[in-house]
């Protein structure tokens, strides 16, 4: 039996890819040898035509003689180095990964010693073309001009550059171009403007221009509202002031002292009893009753400007226990108003 099942392992071993997709820093070294002095490029598998090897490393040359930055106080060169993989050295990275290529960058220029240990000014260029990828790595004293916002720029123009026209040579001649005008301080022709950023501009001004459109809208419908809200509340409350008077005007008229339900005085007039919550309500038609007998015959209510309005909750009348008129706020419906059951009633005749 463990015979059997050793066998099955070590034959199911055999099927495992020997070559399988993974990154490694010794995969790395493997693959891309550090460049043969003087050079500055390394290209095991002739990835670059010859003219775009010379053209690069004449390049990288001119910046170490030429773009110089002061370190320990002695002058020294940046120095680049870049690498190309060809398609048949795939590093193992995959499609969605954009941080590993730029880890085997840094692996790169600690590899190969690029840039001055004083200053830490190296920066390494990886081109892989097996993944598909492109990574830069600037190390510490190279980063005040190679910043991320410059390395990603490049990185874009490659990519973008690979995709349109599949020529990687003008590719990593332009990259190599714009990491030059860097170090040198000159990031305009890198961020100068293309057909595709203006697109993209009008694309979003369009997408901002909805959206402001949308909420300036939105805020004009919430200004309208809200002028009608005050117009409206204006408009009841001189309603309910103009009822207000006229009902005073009607109690005056009237001059009851009794409450037309339970025939007690009006708190507050001659001969009503003291030292009780009770009070006098007034109604809109005029006609005054006693609180508690107010709760009884109406149930709840709301007193708006000295007037006091029946709610209508319920089977409870609404109308004036003396009048009969509704006595609910001016447009609030009309329901049960006066409680009297509404019967019909038909005379019987009288047999002979």
């Amino acid at each position: 039996m463990h015979a059997k099942l050793t066998i099955s392992l070590a034959v199911a071993l055999l099927y495992v890819p020997l070559g399988a997709a993974y990154y490694s820093a010794t995969k790395l070294r493997q693959y891309l040898p550090a460049p043969a002095a003087p050079n500055q490029v390394s290209d095991p598998t002739s990835s670059l035509s010859p003219q775009t090897f010379a053209f690069v490393d004449s390049a990288l040359q001119d910046i170490k003689r030429e773009v110089l930055v002061s370190c320990g106080g002695v002058s020294r060169g940046y120095e680049v180095a870049v690498g190309v993989l060809g398609t048949s050295q795939p590093l193992g990275i995959d499609g969605d990964d954009e941080s590993t290529i730029v880890t085997a960058s840094a692996d790169l220029l600690d590899e190969w010693g690029v840039g001055h240990k004083d200053c830490n000014n190296g920066v390494t260029l990886l081109l892989a073309l097996g993944d598909r990828k492109v990574g830069i790595f600037a190390g510490k004293g190279a980063t005040g001009l190679m910043t991320n916002r410059v390395r990603s720029r490049i990185i874009k123009k490659m990519t973008d550059k690979l995709k349109a026209t599949r020529d990687h040579d003008a590719a990593l001649r332009d990259a190599v171009a714009f990491m030059g005008d860097a170090l040198n301080g000159d990031t305009s022709e890198l961020f100068r403007w293309t057909a595709e950023d203006y697109i993209w501009m009008a694309i979003w001004g369009g997408v901002a221009a909805v959206v402001a459109y949308a909420a300036y809208t939105a805020y004009k419908e919430e200004m309208r509202k809200r002028r009608l809200q005050r117009t409206l509340e204006r408009i009841d409350e001189a309603d309910l002031q103009a009822a207000a008077e006229e009902a005073t005007g009607a109690a005056a008229r009237f001059n009851a002292t009794d409450c037309p339900i339970c025939l007690e005085e009006l708190p507050g007039t001659p001969g009503a009893a003291a030292g009780n919550t009770n009070e006098t309500l007034l109604l809109r038609c005029g006609h005054s009753l006693c609180s508690q007998c107010a709760g009884e015959w109406f149930g709840r209510g709301v007193d708006r400007a000295g007037i006091w309005y029946p709610l209508g909750e319920g089977d409870k009348p609404t109308g004036c226990p003396v009048c009969r008129t509704d006595t609910r706020i001016e447009g609030q419906g009309h329901g049960h108003q006066n409680g009297d059951d509404e019967e019909g009633g038909g005379g019987g005749g009288g047999g002979g």
